[in-house]
């Protein structure tokens, strides 16, 4: 009988002399079955691209792009990789040895055994433990539940911003808990054929978002670390963008310091009244945001947020008080040698920063002279009409906007008297053509299609419209 099955495979327990081996054998065909069902997710992702279904929120909102023939391909990837037992191996191997340390002794991956390895069939050390969501054997082994919620959370967290290397599939099966010779709480990983990793650019990226965030509360630090995380488009309106996003920090902010519960854990009613509130008060910035769609989802993050919402999930079940978001704040302080290099240099520059001596700050006094005699300079020739300012005004666009409806109403009116005109003549003048009522009753159907597009027109895409602008504060008139 096996030990663990899933729809991959099954797990036996094997012995050869006083050890005691795992045992992971591959179901047969799995290859050829994903041959055909990734065939036909292909096709179903080109048709969500080609028909981009939006939604308010997340990553389905009008300002963010997306390509579900990326995500595809990325799924695709891991789903081959997942299946290859040498390349688990290497996986675990890597793991292991990224947590080969003493602050991390609580951590454990199982030891491989390449000689006994195939592509389908995986040995590896065989480390019983405790499933991590199984509170009463948890409490009875004297283990804290919060405790291990706080060490999971660490734990991926060191995986995303340190190693650069992560498990994508975190559940409960695949993560158990022991007891150590210390009397503390001890991790177990499983299962690391699903892993995914970021280059040195995306780490220093999700570092730098992470400081910007919770530490310096500057949501231009934030744009710039979503850039380098290829979140946000290059190029885009940036003003509309870091206006948000500081509203965002802010509130973000407020919350941490004073403990109070999240938006997104209030209750319904609560959340849309803060959320018109919000609009009123940033109802242009939002259009510009939908209008742009400066936001991208790559495709690895697919992965890397179905691992935290995994981890979520585990750690609400261990400990209810559990807040990965608020966990974040204390670590940070471990990852002070990612954010500059090393951890005298970011406590340096930090400092620097508010006192107002960081290079840049050296090199802007030093250079103030130059940079307001070329201010001057753009000015004199502003005054000559050398310069013409180019300015962007939302309430014009949107003007501009509502009347390409309007007109477009109007050239379908024009069209279904025309056509209709047409078919009264050739009904009533016509009579000795040939092919007469035929030619008339194709000008009739025409000009009962373009007369159904003006009350959809006006009823639908118009009245739609201008619903859009109002839930953001803004007149489209």
């Amino acid at each position: 009988e096996p030990l663990a099955a899933a729809s991959l495979g099954q797990v036996h327990v094997a012995t050869k002399g006083d050890k005691t081996f795992a045992v992971k054998v591959q179901r047969q065909f799995l290859r050829e079955l994903f041959d055909v069902d990734l065939g036909q997710l292909r096709r179903l992702a080109g048709f969500a691209d080609a028909v981009d279904l939006t939604s308010e929120g997340g990553i389905m909102d009008k300002n963010t792009q997306r390509s579900w023939v990326s995500v595809y391909y990325e799924m695709k990837r891991l789903l081959y990789e997942e299946i290859d037992y040498l390349k688990e191996i290497q996986n675990c191997d890597r793991f292991r040895t990224n947590f080969d340390k003493p602050k991390f002794s609580h951590i454990r991956a199982p030891n491989t055994y390449p000689e006994y390895t195939t592509e389908k069939v995986l040995t590896m050390e065989y480390c019983p433990g405790i499933k991590i969501t199984d509170l009463e054997r948890i409490r009875e082994a004297g283990l804290d539940p919060a405790d291990i919620s706080k060490k999971s959370a660490e734990s991926f967290l060191e995986q995303l911003c340190r190693h650069g290397f992560f498990h994508c599939d975190p559940h409960p099966g695949n993560v158990s808990v022991e007891k150590l010779p210390s009397g503390e709480a001890g991790l177990i990983f499983y299962d690391f054929g699903m892993m995914d990793e970021f280059g040195a650019v995306e780490r220093k990226g999700l570092v730098d978002f992470f400081f910007a965030l919770y530490y310096d509360a500057d949501a231009k630090d934030v744009a710039d670390a979503l850039e380098r995380l290829g979140m946000l488009r290059k190029g885009v309106d940036r003003i509309s963008v870091e206006k948000v996003g500081q509203d965002f920090i802010d509130r973000f902010q407020a919350t941490l310091k004073s403990g109070d519960q999240w938006e997104a854990d209030l209750p319904a009613e609560e959340r849309k009244k803060l959320n018109r509130q919000r609009r009123k008060e940033l109802g242009e910035e939002f259009l510009s945001l939908n209008a742009e769609s400066p936001f991208i989802f790559p495709p690895t993050w697919t992965f890397v947020l179905k691992a935290f919402f995994t981890l979520d999930g585990i750690g609400k079940t261990l400990d209810p008080k559990y807040d990965l978001t608020r966990l974040t704040a204390p670590y940070l302080k471990e990852l002070l040698d990612l954010k500059d290099g090393n951890a005298f240099r970011t406590t340096l520059m930090r400092v620097l920063k508010r006192a107002g001596w960081r290079p840049i700050d050296i090199d802007m006094a030093v250079t103030q002279p130059r940079r307001v005699a070329k201010i001057e300079g753009v000015v004199k020739r502003m005054e000559r009409g050398e310069f013409k300012p180019r300015v962007r005004a939302m309430e014009v666009e949107r003007m501009i906007n509502r009347n390409k409806l309007v007109q477009s109403n109007i050239f379908n009116a024009v069209l279904s008297c025309l056509f209709l005109n047409t078919a009264a003549s050739v009904a009533t003048l016509g009579t000795n053509m040939i092919g007469a009522k035929p030619v008339a009753k194709s000008f009739l159907a025409a000009a009962v299609v373009f007369g159904l597009r003006v009350p959809y027109g006006v009823f639908v895409k118009l009245r739609k419209l201008d619903e859009y602008n109002e839930r953001f504060g803004v007149a489209s008139k």
